[in-house]
């Protein structure tokens, strides 16, 4: 009902429609009013008043579809006519009727004090029951206590009302949702996916006791912390003023510090490229050197070589298979590149080491070829080599580098909870030091399980992480088919159990995708909430959709999706998506919910920030 003067009612106007028939609790049949026939209906939020248990209700739905019959023109007769005479009045157009489908979303009841609760459809009202848009005003009515907690990405799809989000923290208390979420962001690229990222960030980046932890492979979130991004979101000032330090980490910054990787990255070096070929073999020969090593230093003869003073004595990580006596070599690690334990390895392992050989090749005929191809190697140039792997094991000549684990754990012993951010981009590795997308996949697993290990820990203290860490590119990481790679085969593995296991730590994962098919099933299958941009309308993507977003309407609606670069200029382009899960005080019910994002170039700096009550990021330090 219509009600201007008491303030204490939602004042609905503009009714579009009646509630028609056949209509059901999940799904509604309307009957576009005369009235309404000529206005945009397809993606607007509307809401109809109803009683229910002798309390005021308001349900809220997107129109997902709508239909024109008109049943005199439907006859092989008329037909033939309309062929030929193009109207046949007065059926044409006077008879015509319009009907649309609503989604039923959210449903809100009015308690005695007048305040909203979130409420359910528990019958069908009566038709007749007059539709209304919905605009700005009565959301705000609606969520009137739920203003702080409110974050706004965009607007409801193709329309003018803001369609009100929240983003909850993964602890309990005050706007916490008391566990983590596990969030997929998906589209064709060019959909807006990192856009809508980058704000969903700053959103849960306003809850003080959250870090954020930001895997960049391509560089795309360190970029927009520069201040030369003049025309786009400057991150770093926006999470100033919200009292987050932002750190930017290179692999230059990054010391590793497991004997297993040291291990696996060797063997992947080029450092055994001319004297053994089979990559088996070069993981063994990796295993001895390191076996050989800790024999060498339990018998004291690294020190005659390496003296004790020059020795950096910080604590590394190993691996929980290794011994006990792995503790005096844990120095070592940090000391890999010196040239005089290069030349224990090069002279006396390689070169004059019987148990070495034996272990290697064992057959006289291969071992033969091993000394020979071990002579006419470069010394000089396998010592570079030697450097560029070892050089990741050291904090030597290396500004701001830091161990991995220790640094994580810094981060969430801190008072005030950072935004972290892993550049691993090209652009970012330092001359000096090994790359090659092996040793990335390793640097990712080694994040990612430090990233598990201290979740443990701290939930073994009952003590909540409460970290989201975002992966850019989630379907290299975690792809649906089997790597024959090893190494991405472990990282995989790594994620899936992750994302299995860490939802009770307080630590959420956020994946973002060009592909929803080639991401694995399983983290799929554990999203609370996904996000679901243009591109994946058709074939197997399209597929994969279903089985996520219930409702044949809702992916009629999904399907309109437009290509943002099909927009005849930058500043009209519109990138639109549609999230299932519980990403809006608009959706508790479960249904698909759409809304097109601030349009990047003109809205990112002003719309969106005053909306938000974000202060203007850029040109600011």
């Amino acid at each position: 009902m219509e009600n201007k003067n008491n303030k204490e009612e939602l004042i609905l106007k503009n009714p579009i429609g009646v509630i028609g028939s056949p209509s059901s609790t999940t799904e509604l049949t309307l009957d576009v009013m005369g009235t309404a026939i000529d206005k945009k209906l397809v993606g607007e939020l509307t809401i109809f008043e109803y009683s229910q248990d002798n309390k005021k209700h308001y349900a809220l739905g997107q129109i997902s579809e709508i239909q024109l019959k008109n049943m005199w023109l439907e006859g092989s007769t008329i037909k033939s006519l309309t062929r030929y005479k193009g109207r046949v009045d007065p059926l044409t157009e006077l008879q015509d009727t319009h009907t649309a489908v609503m989604n039923i979303s959210a449903v809100f009841s009015k308690r005695d004090d007048k305040k909203f609760e979130a409420s359910m459809l528990g019958t069908v009202p009566a038709t007749g029951t007059r539709i209304y848009s919905v605009d700005d005003d009565i959301l705000k009515s609606l969520l009137k206590d739920y203003q702080d907690e409110i974050f706004y990405l965009g607007h409801v799809y193709l329309s003018k009302p803001l369609l009100p989000m929240w983003f909850k923290h993964f602890d309990r208390g005050k706007g916490g949702a008391g566990e983590a979420y596990h969030i997929g962001i998906f589209g064709k690229s060019g959909s807006g996916k990192s856009l809508i990222a980058k704000m969903m960030m700053l959103s849960y980046a306003r809850h003080k006791d959250m870090a954020i932890f930001v895997i960049d492979p391509q560089g795309e979130f360190a970029k927009d912390t520069r201040k030369e991004r003049e025309k786009w979101l400057n991150l770093r000032p926006i999470l100033k003023d919200l009292e987050k330090e932002v750190k930017v980490y290179s692999i230059q910054n990054l010391v590793l510090d497991d004997w297993e990787l040291f291990k696996e990255i060797l063997a992947s070096s080029k450092f055994f490229d001319a004297i053994i070929g089979s990559p088996e073999k070069r993981l063994l020969a990796s295993d001895v050197i390191i076996e050989l090593l800790k024999r060498w230093n339990r018998k004291g003869k690294i020190k005659k070589q390496v003296k004790t003073s020059t020795l950096n004595s910080f604590n590394t990580t190993t691996s929980n298979q290794q011994d006990s006596s792995d503790k005096d070599i844990k120095p070592y690690l940090n000391n890999l590149y010196r040239k005089e334990v290069f030349d224990i390895v090069w002279n006396d392992i390689l070169g004059n080491d019987k148990r070495f050989w034996d272990k290697i090749y064992p057959s006289p005929s291969y071992r033969k070829q091993f000394k020979e191809n071990y002579e006419d190697a470069n010394e000089d140039e396998y010592y570079r080599e030697w450097k560029r792997v070892t050089n990741l094991f050291t904090q030597e000549n290396r500004e701001k580098a830091f161990l991995i684990k220790n640094e994580i754990e810094n981060i969430f012993t801190a008072t005030k909870k950072p935004v972290i951010i892993i550049d691993l981009s090209e652009k970012s590795i330092p001359k000096n030091i090994i790359w090659n997308d092996t040793i990335k996949t390793l640097l990712i697993k080694r994040l990612l399980k430090a990233l598990t290990e201290i979740a443990e820990d701290h939930y073994k203290e009952d003590k909540s992480l409460n970290t989201l860490v975002i992966i850019d590119e989630a379907h290299e990481h975690a792809p649906r088919e089997k790597p024959e790679d090893e190494t991405k085969k472990e990282l995989r593995n790594t994620l899936i159990h992750a994302i299995r296991t860490t939802r009770k730590y307080g630590l959420g994962w956020m994946f973002i995708s060009q592909t929803l098919s080639s991401l694995h099933k399983e983290i799929v299958s554990q999203l609370r909430i996904s996000l679901f941009g243009f591109g994946l309308g058709i074939g197997t993507e399209y597929d994969e959709l279903r089985k996520i977003a219930s409702g044949t309407d809702a992916l009629k609606l999904y399907q309109t999706f437009r290509d943002p670069h099909s927009s005849f200029d930058i500043e009209s382009r519109q990138y639109p998506f549609m999230t299932v899960g519980p990403v809006s005080p608009l959706s508790f019910s479960g249904t698909p919910l759409f809304f097109t994002t601030f349009n990047p170039s003109t809205d990112l700096l002003t719309k969106f920030l005053e909306v938000n009550n974000l202060k203007k990021g850029n040109n600011e330090e």
